[in-house]
């Protein structure tokens, strides 16, 4: 027998066998199917009656498949030999022994008709293949026992057998996760897009717990469930399960079969609150993972408040239930897909709330935001409204807020004083007579004056009146009101300076006390001229009379001697200077009377051109004794009603004084033209225009004017308001000193030797009658420019009022 086994053992092929398991079953991937189908080919290839797979279990050794006399199934010839109970790893039986100690175990030992060979994968034993050989019963020519000599050769199939199995094992253990992986993105995927709509999250639940637990009933439980609508849950089914999830720390899922262990007391109160035919009940708590905000919490309580009628603290957000008709044992590996689709559920319930409290917090933090933003506007717009000029500091000294007032009074954008000091746009040390600046350099030194000029850190308020200049260099007068910026906690975090344009005011006290000493001088003047003229009168005709007495001598026959004839001439000659005296007195007693006396417009249609003409016709023998040369410059313009002897003698007055200007000669020109409203308006700066005859609102009529049209019911639509008349009296003399500039319409201010300093007094007093104004501009050394500027007035009402001058400036409108 023993020669037959040898002899049989040598006719095995181990590489072919190998070959043959490799080529058969490497590509079986399902795990059971190469489990079932390896026994019945191993009989085959090893020449044996019987090969039985047993799988490492915990720490038993369990029958996984096997196959007898290449018998299909479990049949009763297996069944005899095979351990249908698990095996324990530390018992004696060869395969145990084979599974421990890792090698092949025979059985008889002298004999040996059974071999044990312990399964190994990566040097761990995953279970014990046994094969079995025996008398031949059937007339199968199998050998009857196993040599010593195929250990070898035994385990490198057996390990091909460990390798087909665990590449299976794991290959569909990977389909598995792979598929579950599949299942927990759909899940999640289909969780997330029913974020906002509560239907469909609940389909979806319902939907995922059919396919993974494949139950007959199932149902998504909220605080706001109704179940009435449901013909198997109870509201005091869901009480329960809420206050279980709510006490039970743990939170693990419920399940339960009926008719119970009898174990726990609890389940026979579910039972009695679900029908007769459910024999299997689960519930899967939706958890909440972190806490939410206090609003949203509040809402979610009394969402449980008002349906269960108890204080939830809300760990949970609901449950999923369900129950079978069947008695069912739940794997575990369904209970955690339950689990991952209640997690998803909960987390897409939180997230939803979640969202609902940001779009509360949004909405709060929009309405928040109008607020502020109104109010912050309305500050703008009460800020910009403020009509006085308001600069507000920081400690630096550098200017943070220029309100629009600011801007039109000193003639700055915000956007170039934003950021700069303030002493850049309003210098106190340029005012040399303000108190504050006064002050500060009798108490301070130079280094800390331009520091407290900027700061002003002296915890007071500052009043004062500033002369100082705008961005065009022109000059301006501001009650300015400085005083300290303080914040909330009473710490100074800048200065707040206020001022108010009082350069109008200040011009109008200034013209009315000119208009005072004119109507003063007036008074005087006009008694003195009266006075004066008199006298000057009796004294003329008692001279002329002696003079004319004296010629009549001269002419007689008698012989005079020449002593007497010496003294004759002498006094012809002075009685002719006396009478050139007088007649210069006579001249400067008209002038004051025509300078003092007030009179009336007397208006007429009149070319401005032609009026021109006539006065330089008059000046042609001064100016070609002079070497003065006439230049003419006349666009043609429409006549203009005015007082033509009143025009003229204030033509004749700037012209004779632009001739006097040229004692070496020169150039004369005349210019008329028109020029708009809006250049008349920004010109006035720089001009002698008083206050309240500057073009103001209604354009091309100054405010007396206009004034006297609504007084006498004229409309505007009779004048050309549009346009202003400019007259331009050019010369190339010497021009006027600039501190001259502010006293040569004075009266009796003059640089003449025989002047009296009344021609231009007079001539800014007819060019005012005329609701117009007088422009000077003069560079000294390179002559000078006086323009004339009227309103453009036309129109029949002139003529149906033609002794009314709507131009008088009367102590009334100052």
């Amino acid at each position: 027998m023993t020669m037959d086994v040898e002899q049989y053992s040598d006719q095995l092929d181990i590489p072919t066998i190998i070959k043959t398991l490799l080529t058969n079953f490497s590509a079986v991937t399902d795990y059971r199917t190469l489990r079932d189908s390896l026994p019945r080919r191993l009989v085959a290839l090893l020449q044996c009656r019987c090969v039985l797979l047993y799988l490492l279990v915990g720490e038993t050794l369990q029958l996984a498949s096997g196959s007898f006399d290449d018998l299909p199934g479990w049949s009763a010839a297996l069944l005899a030999v095979a351990h249908v109970n698990p095996i324990d790893v530390q018992s004696d039986e060869p395969e145990a022994r084979a599974w421990r100690e890792r090698r092949v175990i025979l059985r008889p030992v002298l004999s040996p008709t059974l071999l044990a060979v312990p399964l190994l994968y990566r040097q761990r034993a995953i279970g014990v293949m046994v094969l079995l050989r025996g008398p031949d019963e059937d007339e199968i020519d199998y050998p009857a026992g196993w040599s010593g000599d195929l250990d070898d050769s035994i385990e490198a199939v057996a390990g091909v057998v460990a390798l087909l199995l665990e590449n299976a094992r794991l290959l569909e253990r990977d389909r598995e996760r792979i598929h579950e992986l599949s299942l927990l993105n759909s899940i999640s995927s289909q969780m997330n897009g029913s974020l906002f709509e509560a239907e469909r999250l609940r389909s979806a639940v319902l939907q995922r717990t059919r396919e993974i637990a494949g139950v007959e009933l199932c149902e998504l439980l909220e605080p706001d469930t109704d179940v009435t609508g449901t013909n198997w849950l109870t509201p005091r089914l869901r009480s329960l399960l809420f206050q279980r999830f709510r006490e039970q720390r743990s939170l693990m899922p419920l399940v339960i079969e009926r008719p119970g262990d009898g174990k726990h007391a609890y389940v026979h109160d579910y039972f009695e609150e679900l029908p007769e035919r459910v024999k299997t009940f689960f519930a899967i708590p939706l958890l909440r993972n972190q806490p939410l905000e206090r609003s949203a919490g509040e809402r979610l309580e009394k969402k449980y408040r008002d349906s269960t009628e108890t204080a939830l603290p809300a760990p949970i957000f609901g449950c999923i239930v369900g129950g079978y008709y069947r008695p069912w044992k739940m794997r575990q590996s369904e209970i955690a897909l339950l689990q991952v689709v209640a997690s998803q559920a909960s987390a897409a319930l939180e997230n939803r709330y979640l969202v609902d409290e940001v779009v509360v917090a949004r909405n709060e933090a929009r309405r928040l935001l109008r607020q502020v933003l109104e109010d912050q506007r309305l500050h703008e717009l009460i800020l910009e409204s403020v009509p006085s000029g308001l600069i507000a500091t920081d400690q630096t000294g550098c200017i943070h807020t220029f309100n629009r007032a600011a801007a039109i009074i000193l003639g700055y954008h915000p956007y170039e004083v934003l950021g700069q000091p303030l002493q850049k746009i309003l210098d106190l040390r340029a005012n040399h007579g303000s108190h504050a600046a006064a002050a500060v350099n009798r108490a301070l030194p130079d280094r800390q004056q331009e520091a407290f000029l900027v700061g002003m850190h002296i915890g007071e308020v500052q009043s004062e009146t500033v002369v100082t200049m705008d961005r065009y260099e022109r000059e301006l007068v501001l009650e300015v009101d400085m005083r300290p910026l303080y914040d909330d906690s009473g710490t100074q975090m800048g200065l707040l300076t206020t001022f108010t344009d009082v350069t109008t005011m200040h011009k109008l006290e200034e013209e009315r006390r000119r208009l005072d000493r004119l109507a003063s001088l007036g008074e005087m003047a006009a008694s003195v001229a009266h006075e004066v003229r008199n006298p000057l009168a009796s004294i003329k005709t008692s001279i002329q009379m002696l003079h004319n007495d004296l010629l009549i001598e001269e002419e007689g026959d008698a012989p005079t001697p020449i002593r007497a004839v010496e003294q004759q001439a002498w006094i012809q000659e002075s009685t002719s200077v006396v009478l050139k005296e007088v007649e210069r007195l006579d001249s400067i007693v008209r002038d004051l009377l025509l300078f003092a006396r007030p009179r009336q417009l007397h208006r007429i249609r009149c070319d401005i051109v032609d009026l021109c003409e006539q006065v330089l016709a008059l000046l042609q023998n001064q100016c070609a004794e002079a070497n003065v040369e006439i230049h003419r410059i006349f666009d043609e313009l429409p006549p203009i009603w005015v007082d033509t002897a009143q025009m003229e003698q204030a033509i004749l007055n700037l012209s004779l004084n632009a001739i006097q200007a040229m004692p070496d000669g020169g150039v004369l020109t005349l210019e008329c033209h028109c020029i708009s409203t809006e250049r008349a308006i920004y010109d006035t700066a720089g001009s002698d225009c008083p206050p309240t005859q500057r073009p103001s609102g209604t354009p091309g009529i100054a405010g007396n004017a206009y004034a006297w049209l609504i007084d006498k019911h004229v409309s505007q639509k009779e004048f050309r308001v549009d346009q202003w008349l400019e007259i331009l009296i050019m010369d190339t003399g010497v021009g006027i000193a600039p501190e001259q500039l502010k006293y040569i319409f004075q009266p009796f201010y003059t640089t003449k030797a025989h002047g009296i300093g009344l021609g231009l007094a007079i001539t800014r007093r007819l060019i005012e009658d005329h609701g117009g104004y007088l422009r000077i501009e003069s560079q000294y050394g390179y002559g000078a420019t006086i323009a004339i500027r009227m309103p453009y007035v036309t129109g029949d009402v002139i003529a149906e009022h033609p002794h009314a001058s709507p131009f008088d400036v009367s102590e009334k409108d100052v």
